[in-house]
């Protein structure tokens, strides 16, 4: 398997995860996280291609250098392709799959459940950033949880609050987490977006 791509077994009866990574984030982090959020179900993370180390990510993009929308829909489009594969392979039920995302990876998470490609109905989006979509699709049985910090250089509870209501414009559930935190995650977030998760499993 491609060191972009690692998974942790679960129970196959358990929705599988797909764990997005924040720039620079590694497998192994990611992997733990997803565990502390779904103890029983499958573990799947799929790296971003651009960059490598701690400036790996799903698609580029700077405070100088807006993203590309083609270069991000053509990530989303290899990262959605690798995770059927994968569940394929372990006999995981795809249309059940979890997405989720910390940062570039729950920008990406959020692009590709208001483009309607990724497979499933949930997703955890920790700090996303704003990512425009030119050919949103509709999806009232989708369900996503979001996050953001009072305190978070990158990404303000303003932004977050745009993705929620692009989402619900989109006949989509949102649900919104603000705490007093930075970007770095904070135990009062991962604790609620445990229980949400939880209560829907």
């Amino acid at each position: 398997m491609s060191e972009l791509i690692e998974t942790m077994p679960g129970a196959n009866t358990a929705p599988p995860v797909l764990l997005l990574q924040g720039t620079g984030g590694t497998n192994r982090e990611i992997l733990e996280f997803g565990r502390r959020l779904a103890p029983q179900s499958p573990l799947l993370t799929i790296a971003g291609r651009q960059g490598v180390g701690a400036q790996r990510q799903y698609y580029t993009q700077t405070a100088s250098t807006p993203a590309q929308p083609a270069q991000v829909d053509r990530e989303l489009r290899w990262v959605v392709a690798q995770a059927q594969l994968v569940c394929r392979e372990h006999h995981w039920d795809v249309t059940r799959l979890v997405t989720v995302g910390y940062s570039n990876g729950a920008a990406l998470g959020a692009y590709g459940v208001r483009r309607g490609l990724l497979p499933g109905r949930l997703a955890l989006l920790f700090h996303p950033l704003w990512l425009t979509v030119a050919q949103p699709l509709a999806d009232p049985q989708r369900e996503i949880w979001l996050s953001a910090g009072q305190r978070d250089p990158l990404v303000s509870p303003a932004t977050v609050q745009k993705i929620a209501g692009a989402c619900r414009d989109l006949g989509m559930s949102a649900t919104v987490d603000v705490t007093g935190g930075t970007h770095q995650l904070t135990p009062q977030e991962v604790l609620a977006a445990y229980q949400w998760l939880t209560d829907r499993l």
